[in-house]
């Protein structure tokens, strides 16, 4: 009686909470507290900032549409502000399809830039004082906008919105995989110079300085591309377009347009064979497959080099479930090799570039530097995919990390602990919220607007037996929550749902002793059910409204 009282007073709970308002509730423990210091976190490292560009103002966390992209995976469950920060780089495309890379003001340091890059990647506002550039050898700046854009139409549902930039989105996609710049006509995949994974800098044939002496600024030298830049496959740019063209086919269809939807499922299934036959080294995605020869100068083996953009592959969907696993279980592996003399194993790239790479030393920024975006996508790998207590492992190793920082979680760590710098800690900020909405509490919005979701609570792994959360879509007050209640005792999992939801896809992780015993209840029905394991974790299937009572008893 007392179990159950209790469950119906975390109803209570859950269906007074604020309409439009993320939370964890005080039964999350320590997870809950994380999640609000990392959201404060966020809005203090990235307050809204508004441009005025061409007479239209816009919004951004970030003034790079790759970090604003990035932040926005996670503040679409917190801020209203979400459309206009994407839509200025949509609206400022360039004549040839491809987007600038941030804005700045004109008195800038970046405005050197303009000294040295073909003017058709930059853009000068005279009036407002700004300016527009991209950086030549990035190649992952499209594939970000069309995922800025799906987490628009997740958060607000508005199809009007799409069906306007749905052309520019093409558009951009197309010039990616037609231009001789990004695109091998070996691999068919997208190319980029020999950076570090994403990164935006290559590394010289001589120290920055010596470069400095004899050409002037480094960033023609480490940012710039020409006829005879090298080139190779980096496994990450290719998950991204993959991921890109699976989303643009799912926004063509939204609005109707069967064939484009199917010429991009199309697309990102090819992307798909191409990658995983080529840039798979058996144990995870090779750094570089190189298309032109890699420089000698680089000292390192790309095809035995676990760079950052592992973890990113997995959530992106590229490899398959076999693949995912053995890339987070090579995670693991290196924990076990470093951990007497590093904090963790979420590398930039490990091993690092020596003596140095571009100016950045071992051990430092992403040149085997420690980042905490690695962490955050790494522990939303390992909830989906089998590796639960590894995922609850890394949340709970980030939280010592934030604690020693006087709660502050760093994007970049040297191998020691310290605090580095070089990209912002908002970006890895809203990875590992991602991990706790996503990954932990298992809320996975599989629309717009939290219609259809997919529910796969994982709190067991933290021994919690009661878990209370509602998700939120300020920018529509939509909403999706649920009171979870773990019953050892009495041999049963009950969850209440509540909020916005049409159909729930409820995938509950059950303990050990409940496999082929368990049976589903929908408002006291039984319904029909199936076992689904993920590597060893067993999880009941079934679906149900979106306002719901449901027991799983055994």
């Amino acid at each position: 009686m007392y179990r159950y009282l209790f469950f119906c007073f975390l109803c209570l709970i859950l269906s007074y909470q604020g309409d439009t308002q993320t939370t964890f509730s005080e039964n999350t423990g320590k997870y809950g507290e994380f999640l609000q210091q990392l959201v404060s976190m966020i809005q203090k490292d990235a307050p809204l900032q508004t441009y005025q560009v061409e007479g239209k103002k816009y919004d951004l966390f970030v003034e790079w549409l790759r970090d604003h992209v990035y932040v926005l995976q996670a503040m679409k469950y917190f801020s209203p502000h979400v459309r206009s920060g994407v839509e200025l780089f949509l609206d400022q495309q360039t004549p040839q399809g491809f987007f600038y890379d941030y804005i700045y003001p004109i008195d800038d340091g970046v405005n050197n830039r303009l000294n040295f890059f073909d003017r058709k990647y930059t853009k000068v506002f005279p009036g407002e004082k700004l300016q527009m550039h991209r950086l030549p050898v990035e190649a992952d700046v499209e594939y970000l906008a069309v995922q800025g854009v799906y987490h628009i139409w997740q958060a607000t549902g508005d199809t009007l919105f799409i069906k306007q930039y749905l052309p520019v989105l093409r558009k951009a996609m197309t010039e990616v995989m037609t231009d001789p710049v990004r695109w091998s006509r070996k691999y068919q995949l997208v190319k980029r110079g020999y950076t570090i994974d994403t990164w935006d800098f290559q590394a010289l044939p001589m120290s920055i300085e010596e470069f400095h002496r004899r050409y002037g600024d480094p960033s023609q030298g480490i940012m710039n591309v020409c006829d005879t830049t090298p080139m190779g496959i980096m496994h990450g740019d290719n998950s991204g377009y993959f991921d890109a063209s699976r989303k643009l086919s799912a926004l063509y269809a939204i609005t109707g347009d069967s064939a484009e939807a199917h010429i991009w499922q199309l697309q990102a299934e090819l992307l798909r064979a191409r990658a995983n036959t080529y840039c798979w080294n058996g144990k995870y995605y090779k750094h570089f497959v190189p298309d032109d020869p890699v420089p000698d100068y680089l000292h390192i083996d790309e095809a035995h080099t676990l760079s950052l953009s592992n973890a990113y592959d997995i959530n992106r969907g590229l490899p398959t479930e076999l693949m995912a696993e053995s890339i987070i279980q090579t995670y693991q592996d290196l924990y076990q090799r470093v951990k007497d003399s590093c904090i963790a194993e979420w590398f930039g790239i490990y091993p690092a570039y020596a003596p140095e790479y571009a100016g950045a030393k071992p051990g430092t920024y992403v040149n085997g530097g420690i980042l905490t975006v690695v962490a955050g996508e790494l522990a939303r790998a390992a909830f989906q995919h089998g590796y639960e207590s590894y995922g609850v492992d890394i949340l709970n190793r980030l939280m010592q990390l934030s604690e020693k920082n006087n709660h502050y979680l760093y994007a970049v760590y040297r191998p020691d602990g310290t605090p580095d710098g070089g990209m912002p800690d908002a970006w890895a900020q809203a990875a590992v919220v991602s991990a706790l909405i996503e990954g932990l509490a298992g809320v996975v919005d599989a629309s717009a607007l939290f219609q259809q979701i997919e529910l796969s609570p994982r709190w067991m792994a933290t021994g919690l037996k009661q878990a209370t959360v509602q998700v939120s879509y300020p920018a529509s007050g939509k909403t999706f929550g649920y009171s979870w209640l773990y019953d050892d005792r009495h041999r049963k999992i009950e969850l209440s749902l509540k909020g916005d939801a049409r159909r729930v896809k409820a995938r509950i992780w059950l303990p050990a002793e409940a496999v082929d015993r368990a049976s589903a209840f929908v408002n006291q029905q039984r319904v029909p059910a199936h076992l689904e394991w993920v590597r060893q974790s067993p999880y009941l299937v079934f679906t149900c409204p979106g306002n719901a009572t449901l027991q799983v008893k055994w």
